[in-house]
């Protein structure tokens, strides 16, 4: 073989290996399954253009990875929310919610709150909440509240370390527990937890509850999250410890 003959077949092998890389990272792309060791800590912007003249709530937005995915996220269902309302209807809400917005000015906690709310309300209404999603609370005045965040599901629990001791004395220690499960660990029914320690619990919905049990032996502070939680806001403690008052 000659040497422009084996240039030639070596440019043109190590040309295929080039496309075939292409084309593979370009597949994994498409399905979202980055490599760990390829993956980015890409600034996700928010949907205004933060070098234009904006206020200074939009300034703090910009300057928040947090509250600038939130804006973005949001932005994400707005068509889909304008397909369920009348003009007016939609331009009134997104004035409510601008101006609720704006009246944090550089308060980025209240920001975030805001934003929450609304990111909220309208996944619901357009029909992107798992069915895990919510906020539960349980008759021992247990909280659990579980949201999705771009592509991580934020799990919170909050609970008093002992009702008895509320009631009998005011004692309003209280514990909590808190993670982010990315979305593939999330089944349409259950989500498994592996805490720290040994401690696993199994989060399911059984019909309307949502049910926690252990999965592996957990501790006392961990077993007062187990047991059947409802929908809706958190009970008034009064009603709580109406039996054991009175």
């Amino acid at each position: 073989m000659c040497i422009g003959e084996y240039l030639k077949r070596l440019f043109f092998d190590n040309f295929q290996k080039l496309i075939v890389r292409i084309l593979f990272f370009f597949g994994l792309f498409l399905t979202g399954f980055i490599p760990q060791s390829f993956a980015t800590d890409a600034r996700i912007n928010p949907s205004f253009d933060c070098h234009s003249e904006i206020s200074p709530t939009q300034t703090v937005i910009c300057d928040s990875k947090v509250l600038s995915l939130l804006d973005f996220e949001l932005s994400k269902h707005i068509s889909g929310l304008r397909q369920l309302l009348t003009r007016t209807q939609y331009l009134v809400e997104a004035r409510t919610f601008v101006e609720k917005r704006d009246n944090c000015i550089v308060d980025a906690g209240c920001i975030q709150k805001i934003y929450e709310a609304r990111l909220w309300k309208v996944r619901a209404r357009v029909g992107d909440l798992h069915r895990l999603e919510g906020s539960w609370v349980s008759k021992t005045n247990g909280q659990i509240k579980i949201v999705k965040i771009a592509d991580v599901y934020q799990f919170r629990s909050l609970s008093l370390a002992s009702i008895e001791s509320y009631c009998v004395s005011g004692n309003s220690e209280s514990i909590s527990r808190s993670i982010d499960i990315d979305a593939w660990d999330m089944e349409d029914d259950e989500v498994r937890i592996q805490w720290a320690n040994s401690c696993a619990w199994s989060v399911r919905l059984d019909k309307q509850h949502l049910v926690v049990s252990e999965t592996n032996s957990c501790s006392h502070e961990d077993q007062i999250f187990l047991g059947a939680y409802r929908k809706g806001e958190p009970n008034n403690l009064d009603y709580v410890c109406f039996d054991l008052k009175y």
